[in-house]
């Protein structure tokens, strides 16, 4: 997912699929977050097509990417350092690569400032807890 949603567009930044985004395999183990991450939350908005998308992180380290009311992805993620990684469960009996987007910061008003593999910043807008 080219996920800033992400969280797509980064997160998509949330919605968009693998690819350059996708973080290099390493021998860390990244673990369920914790329940009390700021990060858990639905997240959303409008795309450029002017269609609805959003992204709930649930506290279970699962997530569910909708678009146009849809579901559109689901699968589990992460969150070690400032790195928040979405693994997509598996399709059609193959496994999926995670994508991992940078996060910079989780702002005031709840939303998050994520990066994506090339560095584009992105604010991926907090709907609800």
């Amino acid at each position: 997912m080219k996920r800033i949603i992400a969280l797509a567009g980064a997160v998509a930044l949330a919605s968009c699929g693998g690819g350059d985004d996708t973080a290099e395999t390493t021998d860390t183990v990244a673990t369920a977050p914790s329940p009390d991450s700021p990060l858990i939350g639905v997240y959303g908005g409008t795309d450029m097509d002017g269609g609805t998308w959003s992204s709930a992180m649930n506290a279970d380290g699962t997530y569910e990417d909708r678009q146009g009311g849809e579901v559109s992805e689901t699968g589990t993620w992460t969150h070690e350092g400032d790195q928040v990684c979405f693994t997509p469960a598996m399709v059609e009996g193959s496994a999926a690569s995670p994508t991992c987007l940078t996060l910079i910061n989780v702002n005031d008003d709840g939303s998050l400032l994520m990066a994506d593999g090339q560095g584009e910043e992105r604010t991926v807008p907090r709907l609800e807890q």
